[in-house]
């Protein structure tokens, strides 16, 4: 499998995003701590721009913004998009450089803020559920 490190931290990126938004809705969607810090909602809109970029990396085409305000339309997006750079991924060997910068870039911002999303969830009284994530079943989608 062609960029099979890299393609599995994307499978662990959905996985967590997933985990995050669990019992999320629109409402969910607009809660944030305090007046400077960030929605849910802004939050996803950053985490759609920085995946955006990535797959623009990979493929050397700029994608067409399209920006939603609504929780369930954001997931949906996000869904979308990781789903079509996991496919770039698949269909385009990339360099050890670009590996690099792409880990260290936008895949560990987006689990950073997928990491956000997982505590403001805690915080409105949406825990996740204890798990030993590294005993999931991950994988990455294949051709």
């Amino acid at each position: 499998m062609i960029n099979e490190l890299t393609r599995h931290l994307v499978a662990t990126i959905k996985y967590r995003f997933n985990k995050a938004i669990m019992y999320g809705d629109n409402e969910f969607g607009e809660f944030s701590l305090d007046k400077g810090s960030r929605s849910i909602n802004e939050i996803l809109i950053h985490v759609i721009e920085v995946l955006d970029w990535a797959t623009e990396q990979i493929t050397n085409k700029q994608k067409e913004v399209i920006v939603h305000s609504e929780f369930e339309l954001l997931v949906n997006e996000f869904i979308k998009k990781i789903d079509q750079f996991e496919m770039n991924l698949s269909d385009h060997q990339i360099d050890i450089d670009l590996t690099k910068k792409l880990i260290q870039g936008p895949l560990s911002d987006i689990l950073t803020h997928i990491g956000q999303i997982a505590m403001l969830s805690r915080l409105n009284d949406k825990p996740i559920e204890k798990e030993d994530f590294s005993e999931a079943r991950i994988k990455p989608k294949m051709n």
